[in-house]
């Protein structure tokens, strides 16, 4: 949020500043095309990339049902891929209704879970990788999984959860 705010004032000041300087006139005939055309060739901010924290925020504000959502740290990350080698960059886990509320704390048979990966290529040999380790070995059962922010984000949801639900997620991970 800090970075947003920081970025959105350098760029109200390069704005500003731009005008500064320059040797037409001031007054009327100035404020024409020429300074609309030049507000609007502004670059846009970088878009900050989100992490697992702000997913998480995201779809609990889309009221999709998450309840006991927890970010984890190294030392609660079930898959200890936290900050390592080939792991993801942040992780997070919710419950859902349908998923086992019983289950392993941040598993993910208790309904969500949230991994940002530092590329979308990463993001996608996890999803293949989970995906073919369940389909060939059916007793472990499904997920649905969904990609956001240009795919570095997976969101896996478990197969325990109904379909109505799922889609509801669906929607609401494509809106991010």
């Amino acid at each position: 949020m800090r970075l947003r705010r920081t970025l959105a004032a350098l760029t109200a000041a390069t704005l500003a500043l731009t005008g500064c300087g320059n040797d037409t006139p001031t007054g009327p005939q100035s404020a024409g095309p020429a300074a609309t055309s030049a507000a609007q060739k502004a670059p846009a901010p970088p878009a900050v990339p989100l992490d697992a924290t702000a997913v998480l925020m995201k779809l609990n504000a889309a009221k999709i049902g998450l309840t006991h959502g927890a970010v984890q740290d190294e030392d609660t990350d079930p898959n200890d891929l936290l900050g390592r080698p080939n792991g993801y960059t942040s992780r997070a886990s919710a419950d859902l209704p349908g998923g086992d509320s019983e289950a392993e704390k941040y598993g993910i048979d208790r309904g969500l879970v949230i991994e940002v990966w530092p590329t979308a290529d990463d993001a996608e040999r996890r999803s293949k990788f989970i995906q073919d380790t369940l389909k060939s070995m059916q007793m472990l059962g499904t997920e649905y999984h969904y990609r956001a922010d240009e795919g570095r984000a997976l969101v896996r949801v478990s197969g325990k959860v109904k379909p109505s639900q799922a889609k509801k997620i669906e929607t609401a991970v494509a809106g991010l």
